[in-house]
């Protein structure tokens, strides 16, 4: 898990950027509810206009991903152990480099509109 993120919830049908249609939603856990905090694209190399003015990016390496929301860093999937070496949670998917982009539209953030973390975001999401 990546701290002051937020709990990502993917459609991986999706693909492109529209802006009706994002791939990705970020939840806050608090509590005993959630609440949408910010949308998320996921692009394959840095687009050369931004989508959205002013849009800033964030860099992601290549990663394996386990079921507890754990990452390692991997260049690719053959690399990835079967079970997370920091919990031991079972391996999930694996994904490339990828470029990324938020939109906190639904929860403040100091850090900005287009700022991969939030701190107002409980580490981990503890609630």
């Amino acid at each position: 898990m990546i701290p002051n993120m937020g709990i990502q919830y993917m459609n991986p049908t999706i693909s492109g950027f529209d802006i009706t249609k994002p791939p990705i939603l970020v939840y806050e856990h608090r509590g005993n509810s959630y609440q949408l905090g910010a949308l998320e694209w996921v692009f394959p190399s840095m687009p050369s206009t931004p989508p959205l003015d002013n849009a800033t990016f964030r860099f992601f390496p290549a990663a394996c991903h386990y079921l507890d929301g754990t990452f390692t860093p991997e260049p690719d999937q053959t690399a990835c152990p079967s079970t997370s070496p920091q919990t031991g949670s079972p391996f999930n998917f694996w994904h490339p480099d990828l470029i990324t982009m938020h939109v906190w539209v639904w929860y403040p953030n100091p850090a900005g509109l287009y700022a991969s973390t939030n701190p107002l975001i409980a580490p981990f999401n503890g609630g």
